[in-house]
């Protein structure tokens, strides 16, 4: 608690002010990892100019995965960023991160895939599953989708034969008939959809197992520079309302930056990926960390992801949500009028 108020304190007391377009710009090293969805709003404002607008000189740095992005916090190579749920917990189990806001929903995107002509027979009769074959990305977001469904089906992970394979050997196996059900993530899932005659058995959107991302800072930076961090998220923010307000240019950027990443995928599964991966702009924001009648939104969906990370050790005693979920920097940007109107792209 003492830890929260003095953070809260500390973004009370800076000046509320965002700077004026064409002053010195600051700069501000940002992590990220390259062609994934949740990073399209750094891309996007890349393109439109909006740092700049904000006085913020981006400095980027690509990491290939969660991992190696939140260890480099360590010593102070980054400062904001944007990682996955599972590192982002494991952020601040270790080294102070915190999240100040949710870049999207990806729990429809973390999928159990099942081949066409045996999915209904599955669904009809998930206890056929035993003692079949299920190829997946062990202690991961995709894992605890499995958890999770096995949960509504009634069956043990014990029951099933669990072959421990990263993505891409999960599509080369499955494309030749290994493995009943396949775990995959976008846009590892599309490619099954479109070359693998594969169809979604079980999400973690229908097994309200919940897969956030997380927009991180560093404590340290957070309280020595509360402003430059509220100015982040406001771009960030004004990338999420663009994406809502313009879907086609929004699609053509997305194609742009994936290619970028050395990522190649269809139109279709452009499309797919705006329309399974809800984004929150700063009114929903608010709404999903307020803790107003308690815990948040947010709150629980982080609780039942950290239970499954401890289960499966990869992050030894996971703080409780409350100590790293802060709205603090959305309230604010709420509380600023250009900050807002930004946010809002006004």
């Amino acid at each position: 608690m003492f830890r929260r108020t003095l953070l809260a304190a500390t973004l009370a007391a800076a000046s509320l002010a965002a700077p004026a377009e064409g002053q010195q710009l600051t700069r501000l090293n940002i992590s990220m990892q390259p062609a994934l969805y949740s990073m399209l709003p750094l891309h996007l404002a890349t393109e439109q100019g909006w740092w700049r607008q904000m006085g913020i000189e981006p400095n980027f740095s690509s990491f290939p995965a969660g991992p190696p992005q939140i260890a480099a916090a360590a010593a102070g190579t980054w400062d904001v960023g944007i990682t996955g749920s599972a590192p982002g917990v494991l952020g601040a189990a270790r080294f102070n991160i915190r999240t100040i806001a949710i870049s999207n929903d990806e729990s429809a995107t973390n999928v159990l895939m099942a081949r066409r002509d045996q999915v209904e027979a599955i669904r009809a009769n998930p206890a056929s599953l035993r003692g079949q074959r299920v190829l997946m990305t062990v202690n991961t977001t995709v894992d605890y989708v499995l958890q999770n469904c096995l949960r509504r089906w009634n069956i043990q992970r014990s029951d099933l034969q669990v072959v421990n394979l990263n993505q891409a050997q999960i599509l080369s196996a499955f494309s030749t008939g290994e493995g009943r059900i396949a775990g995959l993530w976008a846009p590892n899932i599309y490619t099954a959809e479109e070359r693998m005659n594969a169809v979604p058995l079980c999400s973690g959107k229908d097994a309200d197992a919940i897969v956030p991302g997380n927009i991180i800072v560093r404590e340290e930076f957070l309280r020595a520079n509360p402003d430059m961090a509220a100015r982040y998220l406001a771009v960030f923010l004004r990338g999420i309302a663009f994406m809502k307000g313009n879907r086609e240019a929004t699609l053509q950027s997305m194609n742009r930056f994936y290619q970028a990443g050395g990522v190649t995928v269809s139109e279709a599964a452009l499309a797919a990926e705006m329309d399974r991966r809800p984004i929150f702009g700063l009114e929903e924001q608010l709404q999903l960390m307020s803790r107003a009648n308690g815990l948040s939104q947010a709150d629980r969906w982080y609780e039942g992801l950290s239970a499954f990370l401890a289960q499966v050790g990869t992050v030894q005693n996971p703080p409780a949500p409350a100590a790293y979920l802060t709205d603090d920097v959305l309230r604010r940007i709420a509380a600023d009028p250009r900050l807002r109107a930004f946010a809002l792209g006004q």
